[in-house]
């Protein structure tokens, strides 16, 4: 069955774009609570960047069977197990949470737990998108759903914090009820959305595919590890903004708030990239987010103060939604559909291994020097990492922009 013409008419994006909505909603609710609660528990920086290097850490991991199962097995069974078990996940740690359970090995579990399940509902979700829309509404579909991850991002933060405020497992019951709704809607697709060519039966012989096409692709290749590499910036100056303010006496709201202007950035940025794409080349977008981030960063530095800190994030949440759009259109674009779920586990295992670093690492930092040091680190990284993305975009683009930007802010 061909896919609408119109996004607005096509009901199987929509269910998709608003059942994954809500699940992201959900997850930023409770996401942003996980270093309050270990916080709370330990008062140790350390141990937060250990729970967070874990809960990112076994995504990554979980990453190297997500792709060949996404694309050997119904894609839609696939997410269809991975939200129900992910309900069934949240609403055990909300409940260990409530009777006083949440030690620290039971804070690790669960973020095995959930890699293990995010991972391949992940590595589907974005082959289903690819299989609803016809190829040249992709960047606007793309689009949408950036637009729709940064909304939830902008709501979750303060909604978890306040949530939190009432009692700390309530953002998990809201994250389990989030799960709810995104398995309903994927059980009411209606379209095909099993991959074209089934990949090898063979689990290594399927990830060693999808290692391979990203490996062998200059643009591919050279794209995931810019966009590693500032996974691994941004999450350490993430965790320094929570530490830093909770140390100078911010509660839970005030977290979520200054959370919710990096996510006002982001929705921000999300809602231009395609305008900005449209006009310029990708190389210059993506390199003009890469300096912009490298620029804001050290100046939080100067004051832990929430007004200090808000336009500062703010600019940097526009620009990594900037580059990161350009990433993520290049990488769906380039890859054929059988190849989607290999090539997203690769992608997403290099994506998520960097993270779990960073957090480590800002954990680290932070209980050995003050957040002022730590900010300046991650901002010279990130320095470093614009020089060098001026250096390799130059071999990436040699080309004009692909032509699905110029259709990406086409009318929905």
């Amino acid at each position: 069955m061909s896919a609408p013409d119109s996004l607005l008419r096509n009901r199987d994006f929509q269910l998709l774009v608003v059942g994954q909505g809500l699940s992201m909603l959900g997850t930023s609710a409770a996401v942003i609570t996980l270093p309050l609660l270990v916080l709370a528990a330990t008062g140790s920086p350390l141990r937060v960047g250990l729970v967070e290097a874990v809960w990112t850490g076994a995504t990554a991991v979980a990453f190297l069977a997500a792709g060949p199962i996404a694309d050997r097995f119904d894609r839609r069974t696939v997410m269809l197990t991975c939200e129900c078990g992910r309900v069934l996940a949240s609403a055990a740690f909300a409940l260990a949470i409530s009777l006083g359970w949440a030690t620290m090995p039971v804070l690790f579990a669960a973020g095995v737990v959930f890699g293990l399940l995010t991972a391949p509902h992940s590595a589907a979700g974005l082959a289903v998108l690819r299989t609803l829309v016809p190829e040249r509404k992709l960047g606007t579909a793309l689009a949408v759903n950036r637009v729709r991850a940064h909304a939830a991002g902008l709501l979750g933060p303060v909604l978890g914090g306040f949530l939190f405020t009432v009692h700390p497992s309530l953002p998990f019951w809201l994250n389990a009820a989030s799960f709810v709704v995104s398995a309903s809607s994927v059980y009411a697709l209606r379209s095909t959305v099993d991959p074209e060519e089934r990949a090898e039966a063979r689990w290594w012989a399927a990830v060693r595919t999808g290692l391979r096409f990203v490996w062998r692709d200059r643009a591919l290749r050279s794209l995931t590890l810019i966009a590693s590499a500032q996974n691994f910036a941004i999450e350490g100056v993430s965790l320094t903004v929570v530490v830093a303010t909770v140390d100078h006496g911010a509660s839970s709201v005030t977290v979520g708030v200054l959370y919710d202007f990096w996510a006002g950035g982001a929705l921000v940025g999300a809602v231009l990239a395609p305008r900005v794409m449209d006009r310029t080349s990708h190389r210059r977008t993506l390199l003009g987010g890469s300096v912009l981030c490298a620029l804001v960063v050290p100046l939080m530095a100067v004051s832990p103060s929430p007004v200090v800190l808000a336009p500062l994030l703010t600019l940097c949440g526009a620009a990594v939604a900037v580059s990161s759009s350009v990433i993520v259109l290049e990488q769906v674009v380039r890859t054929p559909d059988h190849l989607q779920g290999r090539m997203n586990s690769t992608v997403g295992l290099v994506l998520m291994v960097t993270p779990a670093v960073g957090a480590a690492v800002a954990g680290l930092l932070l209980e050995r020097l003050p957040a002022e040091l730590s900010y300046l680190c991650f901002g010279a990284l990130l320095a470093v990492l614009a020089a060098a993305t001026a250096r390799e975009s130059r071999s990436v683009w040699p080309r004009p922009p692909h032509p699905f930007a110029a259709n990406s802010s086409a009318a929905v």
